[in-house]
């Protein structure tokens, strides 16, 4: 089985009552076409896993990001067909240059298993569960 190596950015405001993640459309043709999600993409040869989050934020969402702001949140598995894609996931702080080039979306405590159901990846569900328990606690 191939293991495909991708780097994710989750930026994040945490308030009193939910929190908030930043997504983005996806535009390829692939399986999760229109779906939202958060930026990101593969890890090339010559960098980390944080240089490789940093890069694609910078080409998907045309934005400069300091890696020194990138805090690593955790890996986790998503077999799809013959591969399996290993995501690194970094968690990047709200910041002002993302108004207006996606969305947020809003998480409660009370609905996150249904939150977005079919309009994010089935991945992303696990991450964002698991990111509001981190940041909650």
């Amino acid at each position: 089985m191939k293991l495909i190596p991708v780097a994710l950015a989750i930026f994040f405001e945490n308030l009193p009552t939910e929190l908030k993640v930043w997504v983005q459309v996806r535009e390829d043709s692939g399986p999760y076409h229109g779906l939202l999600e958060f930026p990101g993409g593969g890890i090339e040869a010559h960098e980390t896993p944080l240089q490789a989050a940093v890069r694609e934020v910078e080409e998907e969402v045309g934005i400069k990001i300091s890696p020194d702001e990138g805090k690593f949140m955790g890996l986790y598995s998503n077999p799809v067909q013959d591969k399996t894609i290993l995501l690194y996931v970094f968690l990047f702080p709200k910041t002002p240059l993302l108004d207006g080039r996606g969305q947020w979306l809003s998480l409660r405590q009370d609905e996150l298993s249904q939150t977005y159901q079919g309009q994010i990846p089935g991945p992303n569900h696990q991450i964002m569960d698991e990111l509001f328990k981190a940041l909650r606690n």
